[in-house]
């Protein structure tokens, strides 16, 4: 991570970055979350990937994009090459306070991800997961938390890498899901700054609790998951009382999961390995 996105081409297989296959290690389950942009695994997933990692599995992280594009609640980090490079410092830290691999990043655009070429970006993820070989692939939901746009075009390329795969070799694919409603403020603020489109439903985002196939209890690492949110403080606000707190409150008790892709969850399970 302590390279600029320039030094790179987007989307440099896993394999050919430096940091070889011999990451993957024998006889552990392998976890990879696939996020758009550094603090997505936060909110939607961190209490699933430190669970996994405090089972022993090999827990790795990459995000599509630095969030360049964004902005420092603070006001003292400008856009652009200085924020991505403050945020790709926030993602590393994030990950050691969860207890997984150091991040990766394809160094997609941040706020363009809707624009570049799916196919090739697809193959490009698909061969980072051929040299993971993931039992386990998170990433955000077909409504993308909130409707962002690099959020639904990411998992449409997640989605569409993982279908390149043979059926064998296809791992269980989890969308983070919410409870309905709980986004749908983000959803309306994010339309007034263009990140989400106009005709989005925000009304709509969220998923019933009867439609969940795994809901984690994450009150035990509730700790881990706020350490990581902290560790992002250039965009979020987790003092008690502030508006992403209150969105958060929920997610530091359970995160829900929904199965995209792979091999089905049996029902009423709370473990996200079971059946693998």
């Amino acid at each position: 991570m302590s390279k600029r996105a320039s030094d790179r081409s987007p989307l440099t297989p896993l394999s050919q970055r430096g940091e070889s296959e011999d990451r993957v290690q024998q006889g552990k389950r392998t976890v990879l979350g696939l996020f758009p942009h550094p603090d997505d695994e936060t909110y939607s997933a961190a209490g699933l990937l430190a669970w996994c990692a405090a089972r022993g599995a090999a827990v790795h992280l990459a995000s599509a994009t630095r969030g360049e594009r964004g902005w420092d609640r603070h006001k003292r980090i400008a856009s652009g090459a200085h924020l991505a490079a403050h945020r790709s410092g926030e993602l590393a830290a994030a990950c050691a306070a969860l207890g997984v691999a150091p991040p990766v990043c394809f160094d997609l655009p941040d706020g363009g991800v809707s624009d570049i070429d799916r196919a090739a970006a697809a193959a490009g993820v698909g061969t980072h997961l051929r040299a993971l070989r993931p039992d386990l692939i998170v990433t955000l939901g077909r409504d993308g938390a909130y409707g962002h746009r690099d959020h639904l075009a990411w998992t449409a390329i997640v989605e569409a890498a993982v279908a390149l795969l043979p059926d064998a070799e296809r791992p269980r694919l989890l969308h983070a899901a919410f409870p309905r409603g709980l986004f749908t403020r983000v959803a309306q603020l994010g339309k007034r700054v263009g990140a989400v489109a106009d005709d989005f439903d925000a009304d709509g985002v969220g998923v019933a609790r009867e439609a969940v196939a795994l809901r984690l209890d994450v009150r035990p690492l509730r700790d881990a998951k706020l350490a990581s949110c902290l560790a992002h403080d250039s965009q979020l606000d987790v003092a008690p009382g502030s508006f992403f707190r209150r969105v958060l409150e929920p997610l530091l008790e359970e995160e829900w999961f929904v199965v995209a892709a792979g091999p089905p969850l049996p029902a009423a399970t709370s473990d996200p390995f079971a059946g693998l």
